[in-house]
């Protein structure tokens, strides 16, 4: 019993000091109440150094494409793409089909890539084919799709379509 009240007096002690440092009825001397200086006026400049790079600003239509309507809005998308055959895995012992597409037009595009092939199984050749949708940002290179286990000696072709999103 005694041990509990000599915890609970220091406790009480502890406390009563701390309580003197946060005391809010003592008075403020005069040095401490005087005007509080304005922050600087100027602005501080933002760093050399960004995180990310900056992305090119958007550029609405030319006002003879807005008024045309959709058809001509989808035949004037401007883009290219690509299909490359590569060697992938851990001892790049897996041959890959990629198709990229690369965005020329000044607005977002949305792309449907279909692609057509053959690949191998137990010894006999299969058809495939595939389907992929991308979107698209100006000037950006996006990879529209990636295929493994193709057979690269019997090609493979692909279609790209793309319209204004």
């Amino acid at each position: 019993m005694t041990r509990v009240l000599l915890i609970a007096g220091v406790l009480g002690l502890a406390a009563l000091s701390c309580r003197a440092d946060d005391d809010v009825s003592t008075p403020l001397p005069a040095a401490a109440t005087a005007a509080v200086p304005a922050p600087p006026s100027k602005l501080i400049a933002e760093p050399a150094w960004s995180p990310r790079p900056a992305r090119p600003r958007a550029v609405p239509p030319p006002p003879n494409l807005a008024a045309a309507g959709t058809a001509s809005q989808d035949s004037a998308v401007k883009f290219e793409a690509e299909g490359k055959w590569d060697l992938a895995g851990y001892n790049n012992d897996e041959v890959i089909y990629t198709i990229f597409i690369t965005n020329r037009d000044p607005r977002i595009i949305r792309c449907a890539v279909e692609l057509k092939g053959f690949y191998y199984e137990d010894g006999e050749k299969r058809s495939v084919s595939d389907r992929q949708s991308s979107t698209v940002f100006p000037e950006q290179r996006v990879q529209a799709g990636n295929w493994q286990g193709m057979d690269e000696k019997s090609g493979a072709t692909y279609a790209v379509k793309c319209h204004a999103a």
